[in-house]
C-alpha cells in the first residue's frame, strides 16, 4: 500500500499545468481528501464497492469540487472523459477491490480486468486523451515485478497478474511520457509527459525524485 501523499502535487501541477484530478479507487478517500488540498478546478474518484462508496459520499458531500463515481474504474474514464477537459493527474490504486475493508479477500474476485485494472485503466486514458499533457501515478508497483521494495515483495499466498510485467506501460507510453520506477512503500510508477528538449540537460528522475523523498507518507 502507498499514498499519493508521498508526491509534490503543488510542483507537478506547476510544471505540467494541471487542472484535474482522477483516483481509481477511492476507499476512505484519505488520499482524495489530501489531493483537494491543490488548485484542481475538479476532482473525481471511482470506488467498485457500494459500501465503500456511500461512506465516502457522506464524507465529502460539502465539497463542490470532489464527485465520486460508483462503478469500475473502465466505466468512471469512459464515462467522465468528456468533463475533463485539460491536463488531469490519475492516481491509480484500484486492484483488489475491498480487500483492505475485509469485503473480499485478494483472490476472492476472478475476473482480472476488475480484480487488476490497470492494463485497461492505462489503455482508456492512452486512447481516450491523446491531445493531453497528463501525469499518471500507479501505485504497488510490486503487483507486476520483483524489486527492492521497502515495503517488502507481494506475498507468495495472493494471485499475481496472468503476465507479471510492466512492459504494456512502455508501449502506451514510452513515445510520450517518461516512466520511472520508484521503489518506496510497495513501489510506484510515475509517468510523466517527456521533457522538452531545454530541459534534458538535468534528468528528470532526480529532480521528481528529489522531490518524492521530502514527502511523508504520513503527515
Amino acid at each position: 500500500m502507498g499514498s499519493i501523499k508521498r508526491f509534490d502535487l503543488k510542483g507537478l501541477n506547476k510544471k505540467y499545468r494541471i487542472d484535474f484530478f482522477f483516483e481509481t479507487g477511492t476507499w476512505k478517500g484519505d488520499g482524495l481528501a489530501y489531493a483537494s488540498k491543490f488548485e484542481f478546478k475538479k476532482l473525481f474518484s471511482c470506488e467498485i464497492m457500494e459500501d465503500i462508496y456511500k461512506k465516502t459520499s457522506l464524507r465529502f458531500a460539502d465539497n463542490k469540487k470532489i464527485h465520486l463515481f460508483l462503478g469500475s474504474s473502465e466505466e468512471a474514464l469512459a464515462h467522465l472523459n468528456k468533463e475533463i477537459v485539460g491536463n488531469c493527474m490519475f492516481w491509480l490504486d484500484a486492484h483488489y477491490p475491498g480487500a483492505e475493508e475485509g469485503i473480499h479477500t485478494y483472490n476472492e474476485i476472478e475476473k482480472e480486468t476488475i480484480r487488476l485494472p490497470l492494463h485497461i485503466e492505462l489503455s482508456l486514458i492512452n486512447s481516450l486523451r491523446p491531445n493531453f499533457n497528463d501525469v499518471i501515478i500507479v501505485d504497488d508497483l510490486r503487483i507486476y515485478e520483483t524489486g527492492p521494495y521497502k515495503g517488502g515483495n507481494m506475498p507468495d499466498n495472493i494471485i499475481p497478474p496472468a503476465k507479471r510485467n510492466i512492459d504494456f506501460v512502455y508501449e502506451l507510453f514510452s513515445k510520450s511520457h517518461d516512466i520511472i520506477k520508484l521503489y518506496d512503500d510497495h513501489g510506484y510508477i510515475v509517468i510523466v509527459p517527456k521533457l522538452r528538449t531545454e530541459e534534458k540537460k538535468v534528468p528528470i528522475y532526480k529532480r521528481l525524485y528529489k522531490k518524492y523523498i521530502q514527502k511523508i507518507i504520513y503527515p
